[in-house]
């Protein structure tokens, strides 16, 4: 079969639309609690370190994008690294399959939390929880069946509804917030170390920066990438600090621990007493949780495509439709989630899986793939990082940072999906191997 032919529709707008709407959504919604638990008022700056941690990873991979701009490049990264041996292959297959798993879950949560949303009084495994859950990745599977710029289009007419009234209601927010709220600033539950322990909390915010690495061939220039990449991180940063910023001023401890915990952004926004406002935010949160999912779809066909290059998968996934797009990886990329929805119960593992096996790993793979090929000779990349050693450095730390709230079962759970991934690797290449 002949392999994948992308068309090049894409532009600098449609990529910083694309990283905004795949950022914004669920966490910045829910996790504002759980930061505010940690450290308390404090834990705005949490939020920033997340970008800050987020943006010098983002560097890294903005450069071996450019390098290699493949459809699903986060997978081609490792195999050219570590010298297109069976090694890299299995960190290849790791890198692809980790990540994808990641963005899966994180489609199946995002669809969860938007069917309870609206769909259940926040009853999880309501009834029409369920429907609009399955509905709305219906509705992203869709539009992604209709080509990347037709997605681009949807993604960034909401991206940009919600974000005129993210900004509208942040306004609100400090005209009515009460600054003596945020005194005693450093009062979590750790101190001042709660910034340190909240860190992967928020990153999980940022993860979704890293789908427009996966679309460099339907980028008209890939050197807009970089520029996307860095000015979305950048504009989510100040979104997200200023959202939690006004939710703390606006709820006391009771409120933010207790009554709206799972919801706190929606509890500030309630607590100003306008329903019309409150009306508006909620569309723009629903907008907001849809265009993330739109964009983790997409990000998986792509992957999809580039494990199937690499003959991971059966080549039939990398069939074209008309409108230029793996008609077959885009299908499993939404049709997945809506079966995985079905079993709300299951939220919190598909959490920590999701943040442990499709960011943790897959990052790491990532930065040490840097550090072994950037001074290679045959490695050509058309826009470098300055103190490129360094920065690979610092994010080490912070992917490290990021994963110091692991508990026993938390790690249970990860090391049974590594063997598990493991396992469909050497199944997959003795296959592989025998067929030659």
């Amino acid at each position: 079969m002949a392999d994948a032919k992308f068309s090049k529709v894409l532009g600098f707008w449609d990529l910083f639309w694309l990283g905004v709407g795949g950022m914004v959504g669920v966490a910045v919604l829910t996790f504002p609690s759980v930061t505010y638990q940690l450290a308390g008022p404090s834990g705005i700056l949490t939020w920033v370190l997340a970008g800050i941690i987020s943006l010098l990873m983002a560097l890294v991979y903005c450069e071996m994008v450019t390098a290699f701009p493949k459809s699903g490049a986060l997978v081609v990264f490792a195999y050219e690294a570590f010298g297109r041996n069976r090694l890299s292959r299995y960190l290849a297959f790791l890198e692809g399959t980790g990540y994808y798993i990641g963005t899966l879950f994180g489609i199946v949560v995002s669809a969860i939390i938007l069917g309870n949303y609206i769909g259940g009084g926040y009853q999880t495994g309501s009834f029409w929880s369920f429907v609009i859950a399955e509905v709305s990745l219906l509705v992203v599977g869709i539009i992604n069946l209709l080509g990347a710029k037709i997605t681009s289009r949807a993604n960034f007419i909401m991206s940009i509804f919600f974000m005129v009234l993210f900004v509208a209601i942040i306004i609100l927010g400090v005209t009515h917030g009460n600054i003596s709220r945020l005194v005693p600033f450093f009062s979590g539950s750790n101190g001042a170390l709660g910034l340190v322990y909240g860190v992967p909390v928020a990153i999980l915010a940022f993860g979704s920066w890293s789908a427009l690495i996966t679309i460099p061939e339907e980028t008209k220039k890939v050197n807009t990438i970089p520029k996307a990449v860095l000015y979305s991180i950048i504009t989510v940063t100040v979104l997200y600090a200023l959202l939690v910023l006004v939710t703390y001023l606006n709820l006391d401890s009771q409120q933010m621990l207790k009554q709206f915990y799972y919801y706190p952004v929606f509890g500030f926004v309630a607590a100003l007493g306008n329903p019309t406002v409150l009306f508006l935010f909620q569309v723009s949160a629903v907008l907001a949780i849809v265009a993330v999912m739109l964009v983790m779809v997409m990000s998986n066909a792509r992957i999809t495509v580039a494990l199937t290059r690499m003959r991971f998968l059966p080549q039939a996934m990398n069939k074209m439709s008309s409108r230029a797009i793996p008609i077959y990886a885009t299908f499993l990329s939404f049709l997945i989630p809506m079966a995985l929805s079905a079993f709300p119960s299951y939220y919190y593992q598909y959490v920590i899986i999701g943040a442990i096996v499709g960011t943790g790993l897959p990052r790491l793979i990532d930065l040490a793939s840097y550090l072994k090929i950037r001074n290679k000779k045959d490695y050509k990349p058309t826009f470098r990082v300055r103190h490129g050693l360094a920065i690979t450095s610092v994010a080490f730390v912070g992917l490290a940072i990021s994963e110091l709230s692991l508990g026993a079962s938390d790690i249970v759970w990860s090391a049974a999906a590594l063997i598990v991934l493991t396992i469909a690797f050497i199944l997959i290449d003795f296959r592989r191997r025998k067929a030659n």
